[in-house]
């Protein structure tokens, strides 16, 4: 489905609104559009995001990054359960609207960790959070 950069980011917006990753620090889940990128890679990926070309990147899979936010204890509170099923609805948002997703871990530390897939239209988007990991 063919989605402009704008109805994308207000998309993404919408339901990663409130949302928090956590870590050791807690982040916000921010929603980006490189409509200036039609083919991937990871030097492009530092490029777009001001990284140094010398930065550590990691790949993983989308399921393994989503898995332990969208996980539900028995113990969990009606919050709690809430929260994993937001994180779920952002997961399948994502899915929906872009193909060939993956997740870069760029840095070490202080992580910038960006979900990234392709738009019917071309162009790469999807969230970006921070992780602290020491």
């Amino acid at each position: 489905m063919k989605v402009s950069p704008e109805v994308l980011l207000n998309q993404l917006g919408a339901v990663a609104n409130g949302l928090l990753y956590p870590s050791e620090t807690d982040a916000p889940l921010i929603p980006f559009a490189w409509e200036t990128m039609r083919d991937f890679s990871i030097d492009k990926l530092l490029l777009a995001t001001r990284h140094s070309r010398d930065t550590p990147v990691d790949g993983m899979e989308p399921d393994d990054f989503f898995a332990p936010v969208e996980h539900v204890e028995e113990w969990f509170d009606d919050t709690e359960r809430e929260t994993a099923h937001r994180f779920e609805v952002l997961h399948d948002t994502l899915d929906d609207l872009l193909t060939d997703i993956s997740v870069y871990r760029v840095g070490t530390v202080n992580i910038d960790v960006y979900v990234i897939g392709k738009t019917a239209d071309g162009y790469f988007a999807g969230v970006s959070t921070k992780l602290v990991e020491t």
